[in-house]
């Protein structure tokens, strides 16, 4: 090869990088802000027509106002195919029950503890439990 030949191929690649490096030098190529149009104002419209008056109703009422009853007829609830429960004592009564075992229970507790039937609560235990009806 002559000197020549090496020097092209040498001094190619050299200039192609050398022009990719240069290009990169100059940075990226801004492009000027699109140019904004201001929002076309709306037209004026017109003021709106007054349709008239409007129109009467009928001289009657309704015959839904007239008929007394409802409009439809309402059906029958079928009775339940499982018989309704029954509670042993009203709700009340099982609320008072529940009560009394309860202040019989508290008064036991105090009696194994020791505390005297002349105390203040005991005697409020006590008169709960005289009370008649209960």
């Amino acid at each position: 090869m002559t000197r020549a030949a090496i020097g092209a191929v040498f001094l190619l690649p050299a200039l192609w990088i050398g022009g990719a490096a240069a290009a990169q030098l100059h940075g990226p190529v801004f492009l000027p802000p699109p140019a904004i149009a201001p929002a076309p104002t709306p037209a004026p419209l017109a003021p709106p027509v007054n349709p008239g008056p409007a129109p009467a109703p009928p001289p009657s009422l309704s015959p839904i106002l007239t008929q007394p009853g409802p409009v439809f007829t309402i059906p029958e609830r079928a009775a339940p195919s499982y018989p309704e429960t029954q509670y042993p004592n009203p709700v009340d009564q099982q609320k008072s029950d529940a009560y009394r075992r309860a202040l019989e229970q508290e008064q036991r507790q105090r009696d194994r503890a020791g505390v005297s039937p002349a105390s203040r609560r005991s005697r409020e235990i006590q008169q709960q439990l005289n009370q008649p009806g209960q």
